[in-house]
């Protein structure tokens, strides 16, 4: 990906002109490492992001709205107290390097006016926050360093702000990087740009060398030169340029990566975007939505790994007592027959022969004593170990049951993990493992304003398809929201999702049933790519499974198709 100082640039440059002049409403912090800062500019409200994750560093303008903590951080507090109510004056890069500033101007608690520069050095594990002021000191910062041995700064309140070192030329500074290039002699011109100037990822100056027709393996000619430095004129003011295009690279169909223009010397399928910030939001933010979502599920996966695994070594044990409990009958018989051949036996005997009269032709069979007992003792010791072991065994035939069911159920809480997208979805699986006795109640919960979550929604000629994420919408989607007449679909002898098509008292089409069902399977554990076996019947059809665990469901009258996955992704409603 070209996060680099040409690409960040632009921007800059976009997002100066988009967010200059606006005015602050609001700033909260729904990440540890992220901002976001709510403005009016013209009557259009915008949100804008700043995110000093070591992962996946980004400044972009959002259209997502994310649930806010209900105890802002201190940092967030010091933002609202210097900014709040104030305007941007201006977004321009810093140094060369991947360091955006925004500029604010607002009013003090004296109401005089101040100037303030929110300062986002997007730099991997280096990225950070800082809040500047007019004279540059740090007025408080994200992460605060006493020294950072990288970067060789100290990053803490009252100190004054230094950028990172340099050690490159600046890519802005054109006459010092043509003559860089003038002087050199090898054959590897990439390589040297990218460890000379600053500012170039490896894609972009393979872009650069591209464009202006020089070739990498060639001493540079004194033409070629020229042309390089005119061709780095056009990259750093690309905004300007014909060549501007925001768009997102291609990867399996899904948007991986965003540039200012579609690089030609790339073999990538490009897809344009309105805007470079659009770009950055549909590229980035998907993977740090995918990131943030694996971290904020870290603790489910680890409770509900943790609780099957707890569930399968109790299930181990259990077989193994009944194992052991398998030889019951055969307790009862020794005890049987030496009730009957008492007058054969004596104490002190460590075995007796006596004829089986349990078996056709009544063989000769040999039962062990204990020499300590008596004939009777012996007996008696047979059928109390028969005892104990059909007690045993109903005991944990029960207790295999039970666990079974339970673990069934904890599975089928697994598809639900992953398939959690909001803080909503994350608060009620977390519910429900709480709930199963997976996870131990946190006093650091509900730390985040969440609301029941809502289901999917699909529409397929005229018919409303709706889909759980989790047991909970399943059962409230299939007892509470759906009606006897309609329709109840899920992928057969796996767990996931219940489907419910909205019949409304018409007849549903065959192409909306399979539909529903391939749409079952996708939200399913079914193997991607294989024909999966789906059930549909009518909802009047179901019951409560009678553990009364959430999203269970008995049925005996239903009908099957055998479909492949399918997200269906155009027949996605939109929120």
């Amino acid at each position: 990906m070209p996060n680099d100082f040409i690409t960040l640039n632009a921007l800059a440059k976009e997002l100066n002109g988009a967010i200059s002049g606006g005015k602050i409403d609001k700033i909260t912090m729904p990440e540890a490492d992220e901002i976001n800062i709510f403005l009016r500019k013209g009557g259009e409200n915008l949100i804008l992001a700043l995110s000093a994750n070591a992962q996946n560093p980004r400044v972009h303008l959002t259209t997502r709205k994310k649930n806010a903590p209900l105890v802002a951080p201190a940092f967030c507090m010091r933002l609202r107290k210097c900014l709040s109510g104030g305007v941007v004056n201006s977004v321009s890069m810093l140094g060369d390097d991947r360091i955006f500033d925004f500029s604010f101007t607002a009013r003090n608690e004296l109401r005089d006016e101040v100037t303030y520069s929110l300062i986002v050095e997007t730099m991997g594990r280096y990225s950070n926050i800082l809040l500047v002021d007019a004279g540059g000191t740090i007025k408080d910062t994200l992460k605060q360093a006493s020294f950072d041995t990288a970067t060789k700064r100290c990053l803490l309140p009252s100190v004054r702000y230094q950028l990172p070192p340099r050690n490159k030329l600046p890519c802005t500074d054109i006459d010092a990087v043509a003559t860089a290039l003038k002087n050199y002699n090898g054959t590897d011109l990439a390589g040297f740009i990218m460890s000379s100037v600053s500012g170039f990822s490896a894609l972009t100056v393979k872009e650069l060398l591209y464009t202006a027709g020089v070739d990498n393996s060639q001493k540079p000619t004194a033409d070629d030169v020229a042309s390089l430095s005119e061709q780095l004129k056009t990259f750093l003011d690309v905004n300007s340029s014909a060549a501007f295009s925001p768009c997102c690279s291609l990867v399996n169909g899904a948007e991986d990566d965003y540039f200012v223009f579609p690089y030609s010397s790339s073999t990538l399928s490009f897809s344009p975007s309105p805007t470079l910030s659009a770009a950055v939001e549909t590229c980035i933010g998907k993977k740090d939505e995918i990131c943030r979502r694996n971290d904020h599920t870290k603790h489910l996966r680890k409770a509900h790994s943790a609780a099957v695994s707890k569930l399968r070594k109790r299930l181990e044990k259990c077989r193994q007592r009944l194992a052991e409990a398998s030889g019951l009958e055969r307790n009862r018989k020794f005890g049987e027959l030496l009730t009957a051949n008492l007058y054969k036996i004596s104490r002190g005997d460590r075995s007796v022969t006596v004829q089986d009269y349990y078996e056709e032709g009544m063989p000769e069979i040999t039962i062990p004593l204990d020499e300590k007992l008596s004939p009777g003792q012996n007996a008696q010791q047979y059928f109390k170990k028969y005892a104990k072991q059909k007690r045993t065994l109903e005991v944990v035939t029960a207790q295999i049951k039970d666990s079974e069911a339970e673990l069934q159920y904890l599975l089928s809480i697994e598809p639900s993990i992953a398939l959690c997208s909001t803080d909503d979805e994350i608060a009620e699986v977390e519910n429900e493992l709480i709930a199963a006795g997976a996870l131990k109640p946190s006093g650091k919960r509900n730390k985040t304003r969440t609301k029941a979550a809502e289901p999917l929604f699909y529409e397929k000629d005229g018919f409303t398809i709706a889909v759980g994420k989790n047991n909970l919408q399943n059962d409230k989607l299939t007892f509470k929201v759906a009606n006897g007449g309609d329709l109840w679909v899920h992928a057969k002898d796996v767990h996931g999702s219940h489907v419910i098509v909205f019949a409304e008292g018409r007849v549903i089409p065959d192409d909306v049933i399979l539909t529903a069902c391939e749409i079952a399977c996708y939200w399913s554990q079914a193997q991607p790519g294989t024909k999966t076996v789906c059930d549909y019947t009518s909802r009047r059809n179901l019951k409560r499974h009678p553990s009364g665990k959430p999203g269970m469901v008995l049925y005996t009258t239903y009908n099957s198709a055998t479909v492949t996955a399918n997200e269906h992704k155009e027949l996605l409603q939109k929120d």
